[in-house]
């Protein structure tokens, strides 16, 4: 997390992409899949971390979605119906709407993960081992954080994925929560029903090593706080050099 103060943190990224997470994952006691592959064809996840058993894909909401750019405007078009709105706080017709145009295409993010991850598990012999989809937003502002956590928690408790026993949602752009001056980078894991507990204190062990390896790699990172709860429904999308919601200390 990081002050918000004269600085437009609309202007700042993490380094949240793959190529990143490539040097990440080493450092973290994973590897990286594709040298594991000898056969042509396999629709590997990206990596995989055997002291854990646990294999993971990583998405960019954003090259996902390039494939759906009849979507990408129909949500922007959408949103423009409202200028005066925020879609996280304001008009339900405007949620419900971007709620339909979304639960498909994000769907079929899951859906790909899952695959990648069924045959990373068959062509390595893991059996046993976790799945986790972890998928990086980086600048699509339009949807707030709430909504795409709902939906993505909507996919994994309606359908049944063997495969994928959870899902990690990470910004890569900055958000706010009006209880702190902070802007942050924001990782929210969600977990399917028979996810265990060494798989969610390897998630959570995952982030502080993530957000460590940020620091140490210039990431704009002074304050760093875990919560066990938070309310999405306050988090916005930072857009320019002013708060959303005004901050006051007590």
């Amino acid at each position: 997390m990081c002050g918000v103060t004269n600085i437009d943190w609309s202007q700042k990224r993490g380094i949240a992409d793959e190529k990143h997470w490539n040097k990440f994952v080493p450092t973290a006691g994973g590897e990286l899949v594709a040298p594991r592959i000898k056969r042509q064809g396999v629709k590997n996840a990206d990596y995989i971390f055997p002291h854990a058993k646990v294999v993971v894909e990583h998405k960019l909401l954003q090259t996902e979605f390039a494939h759906s750019k009849e979507i990408l405007k129909k949500v922007d078009d959408l949103i423009a119906q409202y200028p005066d709105g925020q879609p996280d706080t304001a008009n339900p017709v405007l949620r419900d709407g971007l709620i339909d145009l979304l639960v498909k295409p994000l769907q079929r993010i899951v859906n790909s993960a899952n695959r990648q991850i069924k045959e990373t598990k068959a062509e390595l012999g893991l059996t046993n081992w976790s799945g986790i989809l972890l998928c990086v937003n980086d600048g699509f502002r339009g949807v707030p954080p709430d909504l795409v956590v709902k939906i993505f928690g909507h996919i994994l408790a309606k359908t049944s994925y063997s495969n994928t026993t959870a899902l990690i949602y990470l910004t890569n752009h900055y958000v706010e929560l009006p209880d702190t001056p902070y802007a942050v980078l924001y990782w929210h894991p969600l977990y399917s029903p028979d996810a265990s507990h060494d798989l969610k204190d390897f998630v959570d062990d995952l982030g502080r090593k993530w957000r460590a390896f940020g620091s140490e790699h210039g990431v704009p990172m002074d304050f760093s706080e875990e919560r066990d709860h938070v309310d999405l429904s306050q988090m916005s999308v930072i857009t320019g050099p002013k708060r959303n919601t005004p901050y006051f200390d007590d």
